[in-house]
């Protein structure tokens, strides 16, 4: 159980690294990509309004007299003349005829000018004022303008060099990233045992509080169910023995099933082996008739045979018991207590549902009912006020089996479903 505990405890602290890190990357990128986006925006302004011709003089109002100060100084920087020389570009311009050219191609490097005329002249024909084209291995965005004798012409602004940085950020942000989990998981694993340590200590003294107080109490139960016993042979067989006998019967198993709960969990002392689990529910299951009997309760079976699971068999048992004896205890009056034993839709599980009529459980919160000594009533003046700790047993034993336990309501009847992988 403790180790269960610090795998759940790295695991979420992992998870938790993870979410900060895409948020704060992804906040990262979503910066860079804007600051990209504007910057082949500003790019494109500064190429037509100046016909196709970019120079630190005329690219200055754009870039230099930024009017938003958070994008002025904090995304883009300062002005930088130099800058202006890094964008490759080039212009395409529509003569009289509707004959596309290429002018001011100086700052690219082969272009594949027939698919360029040929795409050119297909955006003066759809009227298009701005897009995106592949040419070569690179991304050119465009955008139409028009010269001050009338004519449109089309500057193409190669963007991917832009969007390298962005694209380059991103493969850095996953590397580091990934490097920044496993680091964290590795120094996690090594300090987590330490962190814990007061969680196992006091585990650990729970643990051997229950064990020893339960054989304290087991000595002097002994001596009064050995008195009444004697009362009994010396001819006092009144209803207060018999009363006397049956409560220090309840605080006996009550007794071994807190130390049974203080023992379980822990898998290294629990050795699984291969068991028949349709063998061991029948068994159980056949116990209980007489017993279903006595409290006039309808009480079937559908088990399918040669079912096997890893387990511990007298572990195994004494969890049937429990969901069967809750079954029993808990069943309407006049009710019906099913049990089930199946094999899984996909074949790799064993399902053991136990379910007993409950109308008065419908709408109930279900969420505790395996946390140890819970009780719905609080006053714990009725029958049906809590389900003490046997259900807590059973989920501890379940666990230790790498199983799932849940429990529903349906059809007026409250379903303990257990899962249980099956063995090869």
């Amino acid at each position: 159980m403790i180790q269960k505990f610090r795998w759940k405890f790295i695991g979420m602290s992992i998870v938790a690294l993870f979410l900060v890190l895409v948020i704060t990357l992804s906040g990262l990128l979503g910066v860079s990509y804007t600051q990209s986006h504007s910057e082949v925006d500003r790019v494109l302004t500064v190429l037509v309004n100046n016909q196709g011709q970019l120079n630190p003089r005329n690219a200055k109002p754009v870039f230099g007299n930024q009017k938003d100060p958070i994008n002025k100084n904090f995304l883009s920087g300062e002005y930088n003349p130099e800058a202006v020389f890094q964008y490759r570009y080039f212009t395409v311009a529509n003569t009289r005829n509707d004959t596309p050219r290429i002018v001011n191609d100086d700052n690219v490097y082969d272009v594949g000018r027939s698919k360029i005329l040929k795409t050119s002249k297909q955006i003066f024909k759809d009227k298009s004022t701005s897009g995106s084209i592949d040419i070569g291995n690179n991304q050119y965005a465009y955008r139409v303008g028009k010269s001050q004798e009338g004519y449109k012409f089309i500057v193409y602004l190669n963007e991917s060099l832009i969007y390298h940085r962005f694209s380059l950020l991103v493969r850095v942000s996953i590397v580091l990233g990934i490097i920044a989990l496993i680091v964290f998981a590795l120094i996690l694993i090594l300090v987590s045992k330490k962190a814990i340590g007061p969680i196992i200590t006091t585990y650990r003294k729970q643990r051997e509080f229950i064990t020893n107080a339960g054989h304290e109490l087991k000595t002097p139960l002994a001596i009064i169910s050995a008195n009444t016993e004697m009362e009994e042979m010396l001819g006092n067989n009144s209803e207060w023995n018999k009363s006397t006998k049956e409560q220090v019967d309840r605080l006996t198993k009550l007794i071994n099933r807190l130390i049974a709960l203080a023992r379980t969990g822990e898998t290294g002392e629990v050795v699984l082996n291969r068991v028949n689990f349709s063998e061991i529910v029948k068994k159980n299951v056949t116990s209980f008739k007489s017993v279903m009997q006595q409290n006039d309760l309808k009480y079937n079976a559908m088990i399918m045979p040669d079912l096997y699971i890893k387990a511990e068999s007298n572990i195994l048992s004494e969890l049937i018991n429990i969901l069967l004896d809750n079954a029993r205890k808990y069943c309407d009056k006049d009710g019906e207590v099913r049990v089930s034993l199946v094999k899984g839709k996909l074949g790799i599980n064993a399902i053991l549902k136990v379910a007993n009529t409950y109308k008065e459980g419908k709408g109930k919160d279900y969420s505790h009912f395996f946390e140890r000594f819970y009780r719905e009533d609080e006053s714990h003046n009725s029958k049906k006020s809590g389900f003490g700790i046997g259900l807590a047993m059973a989920q501890e034993i379940v666990q230790t089996f790498h199983g799932k336990i849940h429990v529903s309501h349906k059809d007026d009847m409250i379903v303990f479903t257990v899962i249980l992988r099956l063995a090869k």
